[in-house]
C-alpha cells in the first residue's frame, strides 16, 4: 500500500505538469524545449524507479539519477547565474545523500551500528526531504526551476525520502531495531521543520521561495505524525495508527495541493513576467480561473476546513490528543509538542497564504505588466483545476485509508467530518451556480466612499506583501534575524514614490552555518594548496615523513 501511496503522486502530478508545460512552454527556443521533455521525462522515470526498486542496489541508483535528471531542470534556464548557483548547490546536496546512504547500506549489516545506520538514513533522506538544516537547496532550485519541474520536485519528488525512510529503517518489516530515541529525532527533526520553514515562508516576496520554504513546512508536519507514531508503536490503542494514516494522507495531500500552487505560481510568471509580489495584485480579475484555484489549494494546504488537507492534519491532532490521553509520560510529552507545533503552524500557514493571495490577487495592481495581464491558456488552469480536483476526491479516500490503517478506529471521527465538509463545498458551489445563472440586473451608480482626503487612491496606499506580515516578522526577529533598509526621500517631499522601506531574511541555515562551514573549509584547502608548489625536493621529504610517521606508527 505504501508505495500505491507514492506512485500516485508521481503519475498524477507529472501528468499534470506536462499538461501545463505544454503551454508553459511556449514561446521558448525549439533548441531548448527537447532539453526539457527529456529531463522531464527521464526525472520522472527515475522517480517510478526508487519507487518500484527490487533491492538496495537498484534503489541507489535510481536515487542517484532521479537527482542527476532533476538537476538538468533545475539548469533549464543556465544563462542565469542564480539558476547555476541553485544547480550547484542542488547537486551537492544529491551527491552529499547518496554518500550517506551509501554509508548506511553498510552499516544496516552491522547489528551493532544501529545508531549510525539511522544517522547516516536521516541524513541522506533528510537532503532530500529538506530537514533542517539540510533545506538549503529547496529555496534556492525551486525559483530557478521551470514551473511544471517545480511542481514535480515539491509535489512528488520530496516526499520520496520518507518512502526511503519507511522502506529500509521504520518499517517493522524491514527488521531494523528501533529504539524511541529514534522516535523522538524524527519528531524534533519535524517540529523544526514545521516551524522554522514556515516562518522563513513569511517575509519572502517571491512568491515560489514562499512556496518552497512552505515544502519545508510540510514534510515537518509529515515528520510529526511520522515520530508520533515510531513512538507509540509499541503502546497500547490507536495512536499510532492515527499518526501514520495522518502522515501519508498528507503526502498526498502535499502533491496534489503544493504541485496545483507551483502550476498557478507559473502562471502568473508566464503572464507577468515576475514573481515578486509587491509588484503585483489585482491579478483576480485578469486570471479569474488562475486565482480561485491558487486560492482553493492555498486554503486547503493551510488546513481549513472542509477541505482534505484538513482531514489529514486532524488525523494526527487526533493521535496527539489521545497520546496526551494515554498518561504515558513519553507520549505525554510528545503530544504536547505535536499540538504545539501543529497550532503554532497552522496560523503561521494561514498567515502566509492569505499574504501571498492577497498581495498577489487582491487589491489593485502595483505594476504595469500586472494591469496588462490576461489569463492563461485554458490547459493551464486545467492542469491546476485536475489537481485540485484529486484533492477533493481524496476526502472519502482519506476516511478509507485512515480504516484501513487504523482497523476501523479513526471511522467514528472522520466520517461526520467528511460529510460536513462535502455538504459545505456542495452548498457553495450551489450559491455560485445560482448567482451565476441568475439574471442580471440594472446597473447600480457608484461613487467613492470618505476617503479622509484622498479622493483618488492609488496602488501605492495598499498593503504589499512585506507590509501584511511585517508584525509577525517583528514578533518573531530573534529567530528571522531580518535587515530593514530604508530609503528616504531624495526629491519632492510632495512625492512619495522615491521613498521606500526593503526587509531582506536570509535563510539561517545557510547564513549562519554552511556558508561558515565552506568557507573554514576552503581556506583549508588553499593553506594547503601551498604544498603544491612544483618542488621535487619537497615531494621527496614529505614521502619521507610520511614513510617514517608510518614505520613509527607499526613498530608502536
Amino acid at each position: 500500500m505504501q508505495k500505491v501511496l507514492f506512485i500516485l503522486p508521481t503519475a498524477c502530478v507529472g501528468l499534470a505538469a506536462a499538461l501545463h508545460a505544454t503551454a508553459y512552454l511556449h514561446g521558448e527556443a525549439r533548441r531548448h524545449q527537447p532539453r526539457f521533455w527529456t529531463f522531464f521525462a527521464l526525472t520522472l522515470a527515475a522517480m517510478l524507479g526508487v519507487v518500484l526498486s527490487p533491492d538496495k542496489l537498484t534503489f541507489l541508483l535510481a536515487w542517484e539519477a532521479m537527482g542527476l535528471a532533476s538537476a538538468g531542470l533545475v539548469a533549464f534556464e543556465n544563462e542565469d547565474r542564480d539558476a547555476r548557483k541553485a544547480t550547484w548547490i542542488y547537486l551537492l546536496a544529491c551527491h552529499a545523500g547518496a554518500c550517506a546512504l551509501m554509508l548506511a547500506g553498510v552499516l544496516l549489516n552491522r547489528p551493532d551500528a544501529a545508531w549510525g545506520a539511522f544517522l547516516c538514513a536521516v541524513v541522506g533522506f533528510g537532503l532530500k526531504i529538506g530537514f533542517p538544516p539540510f533545506h538549503v537547496w529547496l529555496p534556492e532550485a525551486h525559483p530557478a526551476a521551470p514551473a511544471p519541474a517545480s511542481a514535480v520536485m515539491s509535489g512528488a519528488m520530496i516526499p520520496l525520502g520518507f518512502y526511503g525512510l519507511w522502506r529500509f529503517v521504520l518499517d517493522p518489516q524491514a527488521g531494523f531495531a528501533l529504539t524511541p530515541g529514534m522516535g523522538w529525532t524524527v519528531l524534533l527533526l519535524g517540529a523544526a521543520g514545521a516551524l522554522g520553514g514556515i516562518l522563513f515562508a513569511l517575509p519572502q516576496t517571491n512568491l515560489k521561495k514562499l512556496l518552497a520554504f512552505s515544502s519545508v513546512e510540510n514534510m515537518g508536519v509529515i515528520a510529526l505524525g511520522l515520530g508520533l507514531a515510531l513512538l507509540a508503536q509499541d503502546a497500547p490503542g490507536d495512536v499510532a495508527a492515527l499518526a501514520g494514516a495522518g502522515a501519508f494522507v498528507h503526502v498526498l495531500n502535499h502533491a496534489f495541493l503544493k504541485g496545483g500552487l507551483f502550476l498557478g505560481a507559473g502562471s502568473v510568471l508566464r503572464q507577468t513576467g515576475t514573481l515578486n509580489q509587491d509588484q503585483l495584485g489585482g491579478l483576480m480579475k485578469r486570471l479569474p480561473f488562475t486565482g480561485t484555484l491558487f486560492t482553493l489549494n492555498a486554503l486547503g494546504l493551510a488546513g481549513l476546513p472542509p477541505l482534505n488537507g484538513f482531514l489529514g492534519e486532524f488525523l494526527i491532532y487526533a493521535a496527539a490528543f489521545r497520546a496526551v490521553k494515554s498518561g504515558a509520560p513519553a507520549l505525554v510529552g510528545a503530544g504536547f509538542l505535536v499540538l504545539a507545533a501543529l497550532a503554532l503552524t497552522g496560523g503561521l500557514a494561514a498567515a502566509a497564504y492569505c499574504k501571498a493571495i492577497g498581495a498577489t490577487f487582491l487589491g489593485e495592481p502595483r505594476s504595469e505588466a500586472a494591469a496588462q495581464a490576461v489569463e492563461t491558456p485554458r490547459r493551464m488552469w486545467i492542469a491546476q483545476l485536475a489537481l485540485f480536483l484529486l484533492s477533493f476526491a481524496m476526502i472519502p479516500g482519506t476516511v478509507h485509508v485512515a480504516h484501513v490503517l487504523t482497523d476501523g478506529a479513526s471511522t467514528p471521527l472522520l466520517v461526520p467530518c467528511a460529510a460536513l465538509g462535502g455538504a459545505v463545498l456542495v452548498l457553495v458551489g450551489a450559491l455560485l451556480l445560482a448567482r451565476r445563472l441568475s439574471p442580471r440586473g440594472t446597473v447600480k451608480p457608484s461613487c467613492p466612499t470618505w476617503d479622509c482626503g484622498y479622493h483618488a487612491p492609488t496602488a501605492r496606499m495598499a498593503y504589499t506583501a512585506t507590509a501584511f506580515t511585517q508584525p509577525l516578522q517583528d514578533l518573531f526577529r530573534p529567530v528571522l534575524h531580518a535587515r530593514t533598509h530604508v530609503i528616504p526621500f531624495k526629491g519632492s517631499q510632495y512625492d512619495a514614490s522615491d521613498a521606500a522601506l526593503v526587509t531582506e531574511t536570509d535563510d539561517r541555515a545557510l547564513a549562519g552555518f554552511w556558508r561558515p562551514l565552506f568557507t573554514f573549509v576552503a581556506r583549508v584547502f588553499q593553506r594547503a594548496h601551498l604544498l603544491q608548489n612544483g618542488s621535487l625536493h619537497l615531494y621527496i621529504l614529505l614521502v619521507l615523513v610520511a614513510l617514517l610517521a608510518l614505520l613509527a606508527l607499526a613498530f608502536a
